[in-house]
């Protein structure tokens, strides 16, 4: 898929470009597929997980947020759907060692393996220059890969205060992402 920045895709998104979500949609499926079905242990299940979030993709797309890779993006949401299936099911523990065994794919798409060592530690050194809340908001959110739930109760604050450092964050830290993505 060519490479799209996030800010362009959920616009193009919002203008209900359909051309574009059937591309992330082809892109992606099997992909998304064949680890559901891994960590599951069912075709079945998996196929519902993979239609059911590019149902709520499309569903929500005038209201989507991305502030990452797309590829990356989809992997966290179908992570959530799993987690979601297995409490549903009554079955979070017993799978919860499912994900441990599939944990390689989880690192394969942390930054740290994105981009490369070097970059890592001139986008840690850059960092810095981000007021605390929201540099240590940032690399718990895409370092740790804690949730937005996690970071608002490790910091007792309000998920929407988590989520607006975040944002901050983000904004102040777009020219050094940049910068540093030009040498990949």
């Amino acid at each position: 898929m060519p490479e799209i920045m996030p800010d362009d895709l959920t616009d193009r998104l919002r203008t209900d470009d359909f051309k574009l979500f059937e591309l992330i949609f082809n892109t992606y499926w099997e992909e998304l597929y064949t680890y559901a079905a891994r960590v599951t242990g069912s075709d079945a299940d998996a196929q519902d997980i993979i239609q059911d979030l590019f149902t709520s993709i499309w569903e929500r797309r005038r209201q989507l947020e991305l502030h990452t890779h797309i590829r990356y993006y989809l992997f966290s949401a179908v992570r959530k759907h799993i987690l979601r299936k297995f409490r549903d099911d009554g079955l979070k523990e017993k799978h919860l060692e499912k994900f441990i065994t599939h944990s390689e794919l989880r690192t394969e798409l942390t930054l740290n393996t994105i981009i490369h060592k070097d970059i890592i530690t001139q986008l840690q050194q850059d960092l810095r220059h981000l007021p605390e809340k929201e540099r240590q908001v940032f690399e718990w959110y895409h370092f740790d890969e804690l949730s937005i739930r996690e970071i608002a109760l490790m910091h007792g604050t309000a998920e929407q205060t988590v989520r607006n450092q975040l944002g901050n964050a983000y904004r102040k830290a777009r020219p050094l992402l940049n910068r540093l993505l030009m040498f990949l």
